[in-house]
Parts: C-alpha cells; structure tokens; sequence
C-alpha cells in the first residue's frame, strides 16, 4: 500500500499480520505490526490482513486482526478502536487442533478476522469492516461505536466471505460489498450494495450462476459513477450501466482469477492483479467512460472517434537482467509508444442477392482469377494526421477489424518520410514511409471509412522527466528535415537509374532476340550503358554484397555519411554543435558529387544511347525530370 503523497514510502505485509513500512530508496524498513495491551489476548490475524490510509491524514493507517487498529503516526504506535468484529465463534478457531495431521504453521488458517477496511473520502471518521465469517460492520465516529449492517436478505450467504468492501466516491452512504462462499460449496457470485448506510443491501448480480465466477473484487470508476468493473475466478467483468448488465472482457485478458482493481487517477488506466497470471493494465478507460455517459448507441454508429490521450515522445530503456528472451526471463508486454488510437466501427452487413446457376459458375469464376493474381479488394480505414497549421504531415491505411465494436491502434509520432536510397524495390507498396518525428503540439486525427468520418485531437509533449526546450527539439527537427530532403534526392536518382538499368536490359532481350548483325553495336552500347549505371549506383550505395551472414567494409559507402549524420542529431538533447555540423557537411560532400555524375549521365550518355536505339524503331523509354534540390 504506497503512500499517496510520497511513493517512496509504504506498507507491505506477510503472513501472520507481520507488516512493515518500507523505504522504496534505501530499501529499508521498519515492522509496524500491531500487539494487544493484553498479553493474554491472541490477535487473529488473516493471510491477506486488512489494511488501509486515512484519506484525510496519510499519517493514519488501519490494520485489522479481530479488531480495528489505528495508528496516527505512521504505525509507530496503535489503539484498537473496535470491539471484536467477527463472530468470534469458538469452533473456527481451532486450527491448532489438527487431529494429528501435521499442524499449519504459517498463519494461513486463522478464521474470524476482518478482510475488509474502508474509509471514504466523503464523510470524516466513517469506515467500513468486512470479516471472513459474513459481517459487515459500520462506524460513523472513527471507531468510538459500531453498527453490524450485515445484510438481512434471504440470498446473503451466511458465514460468506466479504473479499471487499468499497465505498462510493459520489455518496458517502453508498457503498459495495464484494462477498463468495466457494469454501462452504456454494459458486454463485454476491455483489450487494446499500445506499443507505448499510440499512437495506440490494443484490446486484441476483439470477448469476457458478458460470459466471464467484466474485472476487470490484470498482466503481471515479469519473462515471455507471461505469464499473467487476473481478470473478472467471475474469474480468464491466458494466456501463451501472450493473444492470454485465459484459466479459476478453481482449488480451484470460479467464483468470481476478483478485483487485485499481483506477490509476493520473493515466486513466485500469490496473488489474490476477491470481496466477500476473499483472495486466487496461490502457486508456476514458473510451468506456463515455459510453457509459451517452450510452451504448454510440456503438451503433457507423463510424465514432474517441478523445485520445495524451502522448509522449518518451525515451525507453532496456530492461535490466538478461537480454534476450531465449535466456528465459519474463517480460511483460508494454504500453505501445505513439498515439493512442480507439474507434469503434459498426460495418453494414453485406447482403448480397441470390445468384442464378449461371450467375454463380460466372462469380465462381470470376474469384478463381482474383485469386490467381491475388487482386482481392481489401477494405480500409483512412487515416490522416493534421498540424497545428491544418496541414497533412500523415496518411495510414488501417485494416478494417472483423468484427464490428472498440478497436484500437497507435500512430508513430512520426510524419510521413521519404524512401532512403536502395537498390532494390521498396515492398511497402502504397504505405507512406515513416519520416522524422513530430514536434510536441496538438494534432488532429481523421479516420474515413467509406462515407463515415470522425475526428479526434491529442497533445503530444516531450518526456516529462526530462527538461528539454523547445529550440534543441525545433533545431533538431529542422536538421532532420534537411538531412532527409538530401536523403530523398539521393533515392530518386536511385531509383532513376534502376529504371534506366531495367529499361536498357529489356531492349538487350529484344535485340538479342533478332539475331541481327545491325543490332551488335546496339547490344555493345546498351552493355557499356549498364556498366555506367552500375558503377553510379555502386559509387552512392556500395556494390553489392552477396555474402551470407554479418558482413561489414572497412571503406564506408557515400550514403553511409548521409546515416551517420542522421543518427547524430537523432540523438540531440541540446543545441547542435560542431560534430553535427561537421557531419553534415561531410556527407553533403560526399553525396553532392555523385548527384551531379547521375544528372551528367542522363543529360550525355543517356540521351545518346536513347538516340541510338530510337533509331530502330524501339520505344521502351520514359522521360525523367530533371534532378532538383
């Protein structure tokens, strides 16, 4: 249990009621566990002991055994500020009498203690108390008198196990009580609540079978009171009318034990432990949240952007310990970087109809082809990404999902980039390469689907950990751009002269073909012509290297300089320097020479062999624009 105002420090415990405050920094702490002013008095302490911080003095802590602790000063010292709270019944306390079976020693038997302690921020001095034998218990003065509130109601199970209590953040009097009886044989799931001060108990998930998990925990979202999530043996239920229906989650998240829920104040995350599968995190709840404040007919549009969150162009670091998964170290999955994206979708159905024999041999054969030559249409989403200034830095094509209802993807934080220069053919297809990233500001995000669109905006920010002004983060950018505008110009001369290479081999085909005498010094001029071609592209890229394996050069390629300059300002945090310059320089040195030999070549050598071959009636050559900064 940290503490709310300073997370270095906190409470943890063991079993047997052994708690400590902790020290996150120095790795120290101190055991704070509570003792009875009566040495003869046993304190009956549970495997997972209630404990709690005051909300109005996080000085004051709570602990539970039979009774309630308070102590004001951290744990340094306690009162007991209740009577016994349980049942106190005699014959479940008897874990010592094992009947010659080898004794538990470790705490985990103990009966009649309290599970549950709850304050609420609403209401000073009130706190709520659940046991593991079925007592829910009430004081409104800070413990000076108690009122049993266990529910009267005929489908309460007796003797069940109050696993939570949790008090309403919007009415003092309201408050949820999460209750199984599985260790009694009985599956069923119990949630009560009472708005009442405990007078009068409703149960919320009355006509729910063994099926649905016996209940584990349970939260009501601060923000919109009919959104809430509910934890079972089964997994992990939401609500968003307030509980009068009941959906199972089951996007990433496994039909497991649901032990507590958490809403993080700050990220809007919902923050789940589980019992066996470790930790998981609900990203972003805020989608939910507005579903349950206009309902669930948002669903029912074709098309519907929800707010995105904030984003961050963070830095990340590699995780220490092994390096490599194959060293068989767990890693959890992170949060994606970039935007986060949620839409929901709701596609028309597609409701063809009915073909004749004819109709349907012709469609039939018709499919065969596409698929022959692999032309199936694929639908999708339009994406597009606006500046501050309206103008289109982004375009993304996203997969429109299988099934209809909330999706989610994440955009890159990068603006749409250039090709770098390569000798071979780019397999993005239509996808815009990504280029440098944003600067932090406000953007908008348009998603187009057929004749359905929707808009969203999200601030982007630098790191907050770190103090970065705007002018390295503007002068950085700006030397990205430029290092990419050389880095496209040098792709299209590339790609210029594979097109020119391909156009050269294709007129050797046809003049071998003919077999023709006249054709040898055309044959002779197109091989000189992709010798030079190959030497230009050799001379920028680097000739090829048909090794297997990791291989390196000891003599850098020209557009290595262009990447070297790039990876150096990358990795700015202040304003660039002398070695950015100087880099820069470099490879504008090395590259500029080698665009003028390209743009040499097609202005005399080209054009000539052009003319030569378009001398005998052969007209597979295209028109290159000039080369321009």
């Amino acid at each position: 249990v940290p503490d709310p105002k300073d997370s270095r420090y906190g409470y943890s415990m063991s079993q047997q009621g052994y708690v400590v405050r902790y020290d996150r920094k120095n790795g120290g702490g101190k055991m704070v566990r509570p003792t009875h002013p009566d040495p003869d008095v046993a304190l009956r302490f549970n495997w997972n002991s209630a404990i709690a911080i005051d909300p109005f003095d996080n000085q004051t802590i709570y602990f539970g055994s039979q009774f309630v602790h308070k102590s004001s000063n951290q744990g340094h010292e306690w009162d007991i500020i209740s009577p016994d709270l349980t049942t106190n019944d005699p014959e479940k306390q008897k874990q010592y009498e094992s009947g010659g079976l080898t004794m538990d020693a470790t705490g985990a038997e103990n009966y009649t203690t309290i599970l549950a302690i709850t304050p609420t921020k609403l209401e000073k001095g009130l706190l709520w108390a659940g046991t593991d034998d079925g007592l829910i218990q009430l004081t409104h003065d800070g413990g000076k008198t108690w009122t049993n509130v266990t529910p009267k109601n005929k489908n309460y199970p007796k003797d069940g196990w109050v696993a939570q209590v949790k008090a309403s953040p919007y009415n003092a009097a309201e408050a949820y009580a999460v209750v199984n009886n599985y260790r009694n044989f009985d599956f069923k799931p119990y949630l009560f609540r009472t708005s009442d001060y405990g007078k009068t108990w409703t149960n919320m998930l009355e006509g729910k079978d063994e099926t649905f998990g016996h209940t584990l925990s349970f939260i009501q979202d601060p923000v919109e009171k009919n959104l809430m999530f509910l934890g079972t043996e089964y997994g992990l239920y939401i609500s968003i009318d307030g509980g009068k229906n009941w959906t199972k989650w089951n996007k990433n998240y496994p039909s497991v034990p649901t032990m507590d829920l958490v809403i993080h104040p700050r990220e809007n995350d919902l923050d789940i432990a589980t019992f066996g599968r470790a930790f998981y995190v609900l990203d972003d709840i805020n989608p939910l949240r507005e579903l349950a404040k206009n309902g669930v007919s948002e669903l029912n549009k074709k098309l519907k952007v929800y707010q995105a969150p904030k984003a961050y162009i963070n830095k990340t670091q590699q995780p220490t310990g092994s390096r490599f998964g194959g060293n068989a170290m767990f890693n959890g999955e992170n949060r994606k970087e970039g935007v986060m994206i949620t839409f929901s979708i709701n596609k028309p159905e597609n409701k063809q109809p009915a073909l004749s024999d004819k109709d349907a041999d012709a469609d039939d054969q018709e499919q065969d082809t596409l698929k022959k030559v692999g032309s199936k249409k694929k639908d999708s989403i339009s994406v597009k990404i606006f500046n501050a200034k309206n103008e289109l830095i982004r375009t993304l094509r996203e997969k429109v999902p299988e099934e209809n209802g909330m999706q989610r993807f994440y955009w890159d934080l990068h603006e749409k980039g250039v090709r770098d220069p390569s000798r071979g053919e780019s397999n993005r297809g239509n996808r815009e390469p990504r280029g440098t990233t944003v600067l932090p500001g406000n953007y908008k995000i348009v998603l187009d689907y057929k004749d359905a669109k929707d808009s969203t905006t999200v601030t982007v920010t630098y790191d907050p950990r770190e103090q970065m002004q705007e002018t390295v983060l503007q002068a950085k950018y700006d030397l990205l751009k430029k290092l990419e505008a050389k880095s496209e110009l040098t792709g299209k001369a590339i790609q210029q002269l594979n097109e020119a290479k391909k156009i050269a081999e294709s007129y050797k085909k046809q003049l071998n073909s003919k077999k023709d005498e006249a054709n040898k010094d055309a044959i002779k001029s197109t091989d000189s012509i992709v010798k030079k071609i190959n030497t230009l592209i050799d001379n920028i890229i680097g000739k090829e290297d048909k090794r297997q394996g990791i291989t390196s050069t000891k003599k850098p390629t020209v557009i290595s300089y262009l990447f070297l300059a790039r990876n150096y300002v990358n990795q700015l945090e202040q304003m660039p320097g002398k070695t950015e310059d100087q880099l820069i320089k470099n490879a504008f040195a090395k590259i500029d020479p080698e665009i003028e030999k390209v743009k040499e070549f097609f202005t005399n050598d080209w054009a000539t062999y052009r003319k030569q071959i378009e001398g005998m009636n052969l007209s597979l050559f295209k028109d290159f624009d000039a080369l321009k900064e």
